[in-house]
């Protein structure tokens, strides 16, 4: 027999960047710290899609037999669409680029992108039940067209790239009832 209460649909979410070493929380009710800026409004719909990747080898003795499989190149992505256009989105959709903001206006330099680390954290919420999941390192780089019109909100779908610990560790999640 199931039990609904392990159902999770999550009605609010948050994406949060910081620099590498920024300590992430340690419980479910502590504020993200100064360093973590927040990405701001989300695709809800479209969620976080979390997707892996990896190569396995199989091998057989003679007469069919398996008797070993191997797993190898191991990769763990997330992607997700966010709506707002803010400098946490600039920095994500144009690593390496540069905006500055004089009188109002804002100039941004856009540059070939570069690869650059941060780490990330992500948070879930439905009525008093949270899910954080911080990942120490991680790379950004937008997986789809950026489309301008005037029919529909400009959304950027963002693919971060998480990058193991050295003790292989991906991400630490902390989940439960925060009342």
């Amino acid at each position: 027999m199931g039990d609904a209460t392990n159902v999770n649909q999550w009605s609010g979410a948050d994406v949060f960047i910081a620099p590498i070493g920024t300590p992430e929380p340690t419980d479910l009710t502590t504020a993200w710290g100064v360093d973590w800026d927040p990405v701001g409004l989300l695709n809800g719909e479209e969620g976080f899609n979390w997707a892996r990747e990896e190569e396995s080898g199989e091998f057989y003795a003679w007469g069919g037999i398996l008797v070993k499989k191997t797993k190898s190149k191991h990769k763990r992505t997330v992607t997700f669409v966010a709506m707002e256009d803010n400098p946490v989105v600039f920095e994500l959709v144009n690593p390496g680029s540069t905006q500055t903001v004089a009188d109002g206006v804002t100039t941004s330099k856009v540059k070939v992108p570069q690869t650059r680390d941060f780490a990330i954290g992500f948070e879930l919420r439905e009525g008093t039940k949270v899910r954080r999941r911080s990942v120490k390192r991680a790379t950004a780089e937008v997986t789809s067209e950026i489309k301008e019109s005037e029919t529909e909100p400009t959304v950027y779908t963002i693919t971060v790239t998480l990058y193991p610990e050295p003790d292989a560790t991906l991400y630490t999640e902390l989940s439960g009832d925060a009342a």
